[in-house]
């Protein structure tokens, strides 16, 4: 989701990012706007879904804020045609915190409905409520009603929407953290396949959309959990392996693979005086052989933008950005300290053999 995301500025420190289908929405609502009333149409109905997206902001920034209040940062925020969605770091598996955190988002939209009522009046029939408005008198009630709706929509408990969030942190109380997000996960996959259904009934195309996406980040929150849980309480330095190969930049491939056919298969790390300088995947090895240029040297054919490791890191909290890369050895320090290598391709298996008994490994 990274690639097709557009940055655009920064919030309290929050990268605020759209994604590149947010621009079909903005074009969708030109395009209406135009054929009701040409060019000012189109950019009142383009300025009217700003705003309608700048509440959705700061619904996404009361999530943002509360977890800072408990020290876990917000790496942006992503606009999507369906709505927002706040990444973080990490999140609490407190209960209490996790609470919070959830309601603080529905919490700003019931601020922004007394902020419009107090500012504008409050509307007396449901004929004030006109949307899209199609005059400046009617965007304060247009806009009060897109909060209500934002507001309760996302308090049904639907994870991971943030009713599912709260159920998920009532459920915590009781039961473990995997197993009260799996009842949460699958409970909200339940509401979100009916009212997918419903809304693919009355041909309401956007709204089956966003429950299909609910469908899909239910499922993904639980297996990212479920990953997490496994590999909780190991560090990277539980899973470094000392073996590795490392070769200078000017090491020739055919020196390369003769190292390679005498030990396991693996990537390989170029190393300087200044320490790692660039990754050689086998895979480049493979092809610069095919292509008849064992004499090249190794630093021709380098992944030169790395990442690199902390031993004392934890694993659970680092393991979903190794698994997002397209890097699989990972350089690993340790107080300055080049002291081995994280191969994401056998991760799984070493902490399984980790996870066993000290008699059946």
């Amino acid at each position: 989701m990274n690639r097709w995301s557009i940055a655009l500025f920064r919030l309290f420190g929050i990268r605020l990012e759209m994604h590149a289908t947010f621009v079909l929405l903005l074009a969708a609502a030109g395009y209406d706007g135009w054929r009701a009333g040409g060019p000012s149409g189109a950019a009142w109905e383009v300025a009217f879904v700003g705003l309608m997206f700048t509440c959705v902001v700061l619904h996404e920034l009361g999530h943002a804020l509360a977890a800072r209040h408990f020290g876990i940062r917000a790496s942006r925020i992503l606009l999507l045609p369906i709505g927002g969605m706040a990444q973080f770091d990490s999140l609490p598996r407190q209960p209490g915190r996790e609470l919070v955190i959830a309601l603080a988002g529905p919490a700003v939209n019931y601020v922004l409905i007394g902020v419009l009522g107090l500012g504008f009046g409050w509307p007396t029939a449901w004929a004030e409520f006109v949307v899209p408005p199609t005059q400046l008198s009617e965007v304060p009630h247009a806009l009060l009603l897109i909060n209500l709706a934002m507001g309760l929509f996302n308090l049904l408990p639907a994870f991971p929407m943030d009713g599912g969030r709260v159920l998920r942190a009532l459920l915590a109380i009781r039961l473990s953290y995997p197993q009260a997000t799996r009842w949460a996960a699958r409970s909200g996959q339940a509401i979100a396949l009916l009212c997918a259904a419903a809304a693919v009934y009355h041909g309401i195309w956007m709204l089956a959309a966003l429950f299909a996406f609910i469908l899909y980040g239910a499922e993904m929150e639980y297996r990212l959990v479920r990953t997490e849980d496994f590999y909780s309480g190991l560090s990277i330095g539980d899973v470094t392996r000392r073996d590795f190969l490392g070769f200078s930049p000017e090491t020739t491939v055919e020196a390369a693979l003769e190292a390679l056919r005498r030990t396991v298969p693996q990537d390989l790390l170029l190393i300087a005086a200044s320490g790692p300088v660039g990754i050689v995947p086998r895979a480049s090895i493979a092809a610069a052989i095919r292509a008849g240029r064992e004499q090249d040297p190794l630093a021709q054919h380098a992944e030169l933008d790395f990442l690199v490791l902390q031993a004392e890191w934890p694993l659970g909290s680092a393991v979903g950005d190794l698994r997002r890369r397209s890097q699989q050895l990972f350089p690993v320090y340790s107080f300055g300290r080049l002291v081995g290598v994280c191969d994401a391709r056998h991760l799984e298996e070493t902490v399984r053999l980790l996870r066993l008994p000290s008699g059946h490994r």
